[in-house]
C-alpha cells in the first residue's frame, strides 16, 4: 500500500487538498470507475462512462486492448481451493482470509539457496559510465559491456529482465555457473509465457523464477496484472548495469539502447531491490516445466531422426514405357534418360544367339551412337563360344 492509503487509515490524519495539477495526484476515483466499467463491460462501456463524466480519455488504444486481454477471474490460493473442493471447510486450521490483510502470507520467502556473498568492509569508488546503442565513436557495443562483466563474475550474478533469450549472453551465464558463480534471474511473468526461454537455463548453480507487475482488483472478481519492465544486472555485488536494454538479439543488434554502469555505495539499493523482487517472485510453475520437457524431448528427438534418418527428397513417378526418340533429330538420349544402357543387353540367354547386327544397325537409324562409347564394349565382351555360334 502507499503511504497515503495507510494514512487514510488513521482518522486524525489532515489531508491537504490536492487537484489533479499536484504532483502528489494519484489516484482517481473516476478512472477507477472507469478501468472497472471496461472489465465488466468491453470498450463499448469504457468509452461511455468517460464521456458521460466529461473526463478525457486517459487509456491509449493499445492499452485498452491490453488490458482486456490480460484481465482475468481472481482465483484464490490453490490449496484452499483444493480443500474446499473435497469438502474440508478448513475450521479446525488458523483463520485465514484471502481478500483483505490476511494473518500471515500462504507461501513462505524464497531463500536465495546459491549462496549470496557478502558486502566488502571497504566501500568502493563511485564511477559511472554511459554507453548507448548503436555506440558512439569510440565506445564499445552495450552486449559487448555486458558480457564482459559476465564473463568477469567471480562470486554472484544476479539478473532481472523482462526477456533472454540471447545466446551469446545465456552461453556466458552457463560458463559463469560452471565456474561456481551462483546466477540468479528474474523474468517477467508473461513474456516467459509468451516467448518460453527455459530450454536453455537449465545448471545446477542457476535458479530461474518469474514476476508479474502490480494488480488492479475490481469490485466484480476481475484481476489485471501488470508486467515487471525492470531492467539491471547486479555483479559480483560491485557493479549495476541499469537501462533499457533487453538481453536479446534485437536489442543488441537492431534497437536504439541505453546502459549505465554503476559502481559505488549506489549498488547496495540495487543489491536490496533484488531480494525484494526475489521475495515476490515465484518459481516456475510445475505445469510449465512439464510442457518444457515435453517441447524439450520432442525437439531431441526430430533432431536425432533428421540426422540419423534423412527424408527421402520427392521424386518423380518413374517412366516405364517411354515414347521412341524421333529418327530426324540428332540428340543424345540416353543423356537425357530416355534411353537406358542396360536396354540393350540381351534380357536371356536365348538372345543372346540373335544376330546383333540388325538391333545395332537399328539403334544407328535412331540415335547416333559413338563407336567409342562404352555402350558397344558390351557387345564386343561376349564369350568366344557366342560368337563362334554367330559364325565369326
Amino acid at each position: 500500500m502507499s503511504n497515503s492509503q495507510v494514512q487514510s487509515l488513521d482518522e486524525d490524519v489532515v489531508f491537504l487538498p490536492v487537484t489533479e495539477s499536484s504532483a502528489e495526484f494519484f489516484h482517481c476515483e473516476k478512472e477507477r470507475q472507469a478501468v472497472e466499467r471496461l472489465l465488466c463491460g468491453g470498450p463499448e462501456a469504457f468509452y461511455s462512462f468517460i464521456s458521460a463524466e466529461g473526463s478525457g480519455c486517459f487509456l491509449a488504444p493499445e492499452e485498452v486492448s491490453q488490458i482486456i486481454t490480460w484481465a482475468q477471474e481472481y482465483c484464490f490460493n490453490s490449496l484452499q481451493a483444493q480443500k474446499e473442493e473435497d469438502g474440508d471447510d478448513g475450521t479446525t486450521e488458523m483463520y485465514f482470509s484471502s481478500t483483505y490483510f490476511p494473518f500471515c502470507s500462504d507461501t513462505p520467502v524464497p531463500c536465495l539457496q546459491l549462496g549470496w556473498p557478502e558486502h566488502n568492509s571497504w566501500v568502493q569508488k563511485e564511477h559511472v559510465s554511459v554507453y548507448t546503442s548503436p555506440p558512439t565513436e569510440g565506445q564499445p557495443p552495450v552486449r559487448e559491456v555486458i558480457r564482459h562483466h559476465l564473463q568477469k563474475a567471480t562470486r554472484v550474478i544476479a539478473i532481472v529482465t523482462d526477456r533472454l533469450t540471447d545466446g551469446a549472453v545465456i552461453g556466458d551465464l552457463h560458463d559463469a555457473a560452471s565456474r561456481g558463480v551462483p546466477v540468479y534471474i528474474i523474468l517477467n511473468q508473461r513474456s516467459i509465457q509468451e516467448n518460453f526461454a527455459l530450454t536453455r537455463l537449465r545448471h545446477p548453480n542457476m535458479q530461474v523464477r518469474t514476476l508479474g507487475g502490480k494488480t488492479f482488483c475490481s469490485r466484480t472478481g476481475s484481476v489485471v496484472v501488470g508486467e515487471m519492465k525492470d531492467k539491471f544486472l547486479l555483479v559480483d555485488l560491485e557493479t549495476v548495469i541499469h537501462g533499457s536494454y533487453s538481453l536479446t538479439w534485437t536489442d543488441a543488434h537492431l534497437h536504439r539502447q541505453l546502459i549505465t554502469v554503476l559502481q559505488g555505495p549506489v549498488v547496495e539499493l540495487f543489491d536490496k531491490e533484488f531480494r525484494i523482487l526475489y521475495a515476490a517472485s515465484l518459481p516456475i510453475p510445475d505445469m510449465w516445466r512439464a510442457a518444457f520437457l515435453h517441447t524439450d524431448v520432442i525437439n531431441r528427438l526430430k533432431d536425432f531422426s533428421d540426422r540419423r534418418f534423412p527424408r527421402n527428397l520427392p521424386m518423380e513417378p518413374e517412366i516405364t514405357a517411354p515414347p521412341s526418340p524421333p529418327a530426324d533429330f540428332t540428340l543424345d538420349w540416353e543423356a537425357m534418360g530416355v534411353v537406358q544402357r542396360d536396354s540393350i543387353l540381351p534380357e536371356t540367354l536365348a538372345d543372346l544367339h540373335e544376330d546383333p547386327v540388325p538391333k545395332k544397325t537399328m539403334l544407328q537409324n535412331n540415335v547416333q551412337l559413338d563407336p567409342k562409347a562404352p555402350t558397344m564394349d558390351v557387345f564386343l565382351k561376349i564369350e568366344p563360344t557366342t560368337r563362334l555360334a554367330n559364325g565369326e
